[in-house]
């Protein structure tokens, strides 16, 4: 390998196809995985598994935003707000 390490987009390959098999059906994620990782992923089992079409379809969501703010929520930036801690009307 050389100095470092296999990128992730390796490691969710060969956990994809451990569990899936050569071909999975939906594959889901954040906007900002379909490129590079999820490209990385389809090229990388489409090598392995020898197919046309690893993946039938890649479903992609948005991203959540704090009120007012232009950043995306998120643990690491620590700017989430959990379902536990939200107050709710009661019903």
């Amino acid at each position: 390998w050389g100095p470092g390490r296999p990128g992730w987009h390796i490691e969710c390959s060969a956990i994809a196809s451990m569990v899936f098999g050569s071909q999975l059906d939906i594959h889901s994620g954040g906007i900002d995985l379909a490129f590079p990782h999820h490209e990385n992923e389809i090229a990388q089992c489409e090598v392995f598994h020898q197919c046309e079409q690893w993946g039938n379809y890649f479903l992609h969501s948005g991203h959540l935003h704090v009120k007012g703010k232009e950043e995306k929520m998120s643990k690491s930036l620590k700017n989430y707000i959990t379902i536990k801690a939200q107050s709710w009307p009661d019903p």
